[in-house]
């Protein structure tokens, strides 16, 4: 073969090759559109005006959300039916409110009114179920706190006089994403917090709130 056709030869065969790397990206490209893969993945929003009304302030919580679940497609919220009975000397209290993804269930977040002589055995018997107590790490609110980056727990007061005078707030989060556990732990305890402080008002507490 001449040098001419040699070279004719390599030059169709580069332009080939060339137009099948383009091909093949192409199809690739279309098929991680179509499903939602990176980096072409849908990610849901979460609006302030979507979330429970029992994590509190709507905007707070929102951010906060934002800060510790992974992405998702979508986002929903499932709030429980809220149990507020406040009596003289007792009350029975029981907020919920669960996050979801496209699929499962990301958050849930409890708040209920109880009554512990040891705050240690709150922890163990209420948090302690959740993640391994090795992980949790204490933080400033009401008569106990802790928290890791799987969950964020405040014991606080409640009522000066009555047979069930605290309130125990739970943050759980159940699927994790990329965000770093120091970013995540702290997301999940501006939720406490601000659980906390709906849960105090909503059972109409009269001992200082801690928070």
């Amino acid at each position: 073969m001449s040098e001419t056709g040699r070279t004719s030869a390599g030059k169709r065969t580069k332009v080939l090759l060339a137009t099948t790397v383009v091909l093949v990206l192409g199809l690739v490209t279309g098929v991680l559109y179509a499903f939602g893969l990176p980096p072409f993945k849908k990610v849901g929003t979460i609006e302030a005006a979507d979330v429970c009304e029992s994590l509190g302030d709507a905007t707070s919580a929102a951010e906060a959300l934002k800060q510790v679940v992974p992405e998702e497609s979508s986002y929903s919220f499932q709030e429980s039916s809220p149990i507020v009975r406040i009596g003289e000397v007792d009350m029975n209290l029981d907020l919920a409110c669960f996050v979801y993804g496209s699929d499962d269930q990301l958050l849930s977040a409890r708040t209920r009114a109880m009554t512990y002589t040891n705050t240690d055995h709150w922890v163990k018997e209420r948090v302690g179920q959740l993640v391994p107590m090795s992980t949790l790490t204490p933080f400033s609110a009401g008569d106990r706190a802790v928290a890791s980056d799987k969950v964020a727990a405040i014991y606080l007061p409640c009522r000066k006089h009555a047979m069930t005078d605290h309130l125990s707030v739970v943050i759980w989060l159940k699927k994790q994403g990329d965000a770093s556990a120091s970013l995540v732990r702290d997301g999940l305890i501006d939720l406490a917090k601000g659980m906390a402080a709906y849960a105090h008002t909503q059972a109409r507490c009269d001992a200082p709130a801690k928070l």
